[in-house]
């Protein structure tokens, strides 16, 4: 059996049809609830799909003033002018090899059908070209057309019920182009991100670990158990689909706040407008629907763009007097995140959750954020 398996398995035979079909057979939608309704009829289903993801990112309208007043109160604070022109400075040859390199091989491409093999294989010849284009954005041009576009495969989530449209992750499948441009712009922000986000974050930056926030919440429960009289709450927030929701508006006006600078507002602003996407749904392409709102799952610069929206509010909290952390000394400990998994860890249970649940709300109404109230434990 190795033997065979070391002879056919990356060869277009039976093996690997094989392994293929039982894949495909796992990840095959037969069946939908949809308003009481059982769909089975494999059209109906693309439909289904297409109009709730349609829906979702779709945003509703807002009021830039709001926005304004409320990033004015609440925004980040502006980066240093070192920083900022780390940010902006021309991109060079040695980005673009260094984001071809970082492309993992064996990734499904994006709609062009272009994989990161090719990219590596021919690097020498598409360095220079890519360089020319990702300067251009950077200088205020458009970013092209085929940046636009998007395959969203759609991954059932682990031990939900696959019959709920809402229990399917949207993975962008996105241009192996777009996703150099992206990385370069990932890998600047992380830079300047690592210094500005608290280190009550811990996803997505550099030397920063979930174990730390778990042994920091270890540690409080230790503490509660001793002092048996402290009155106190852990809320473990759940966000309805967190990185969908986001308002580009806001996103774009806090970096803005942040004093990012022009060219690097500019290659954000050629790839969050004017989306659309295509879902794959039992390998069958849906129609085109545009996309208004959220970060795409899939972009190597999403995860920095979501924990500098959701800074805002965790700076909020943290400030709030009402909101009162759980007291180790001399310090309040209020919260821990990783990514939008947040736990905030409070005393005073009754004022302090009201408050932190008017802050959220607050927040939301700008930012997009949306607690999931069915998800969310206390």
């Amino acid at each position: 059996m190795r033997q065979k398996k070391f002879e056919s398995a990356n060869k277009c035979g039976k093996l690997l049809a094989w392994q293929m079909k039982k894949r495909q057979k796992l990840n095959t939608i037969t069946n939908l609830e949809v308003e009481g309704k059982n769909i089975q009829n494999p059209v109906e289903i693309r439909k289904c799909f297409q109009r709730y993801f349609k829906q979702l990112y779709t945003q509703e309208k807002q009021k830039e003033m709001d926005i304004d007043r409320f990033l004015k109160i609440n925004g980040l604070h502006k980066i240093s002018q070192e920083k900022q022109l780390m940010l902006n400075y021309k991109i060079t040859d040695q980005e673009v090899e260094g984001a071809i390199q970082n492309m993992q091989l064996g990734k499904s491409p994006g709609p062009d059908g272009l994989t990161s093999r090719y990219y590596r294989s021919l690097k020498e010849w598409l360095i220079q070209p890519l360089k020319e284009v990702c300067n251009e954005i950077l200088e205020g041009r458009q970013a092209p057309e085929s940046w636009k576009e998007a395959y969203i495969t759609l991954i059932p989530k682990i031990e939900t019920e696959k019959t709920q449209l809402k229990n399917y992750h949207p993975i962008s499948l996105l241009n192996v182009d777009y996703k150099i441009f992206a990385d370069i712009l990932d890998k600047r922000l992380k830079k300047v991100l690592a210094e500005e986000i608290h280190k009550d974050q811990a996803g997505f930056l550099p030397g920063r670990h979930l174990s730390d926030n778990m042994r920091n919440i270890i540690n409080i429960l230790e503490k509660l158990q001793v002092n048996i009289n402290t009155k106190a709450v852990l809320i473990f927030v759940d966000a309805e689909k967190a990185f969908n929701n986001i308002s580009w508006s806001f996103m774009k006006k806090n970096l803005q706040g942040m004093g990012v600078g022009q060219g690097f507002e500019n290659g954000i602003g050629a790839i969050y407008s004017e989306q659309k996407a295509k879902i794959i749904v039992n390998n069958v392409v849906t129609e085109e629907f545009k996309i208004e709102k959220g970060t795409r799952q899939g972009c190597p610069i999403s995860p920095l763009l979501f924990i500098s929206v959701l800074e805002v509010l965790l700076n909020m909290i943290r400030k709030d007097q009402e909101v009162k952390g759980i007291q180790v000394g001399a310090k309040q400990y209020k919260l821990k995140a990783f990514a939008d998994d947040l736990v905030l860890t409070l005393q005073e249970p009754e004022p302090s959750t009201k408050r932190v649940l008017e802050l959220i709300q607050e927040f939301g109404q700008v930012a997009g954020f949306k607690l999931n109230k069915t998800k969310t434990k206390v």
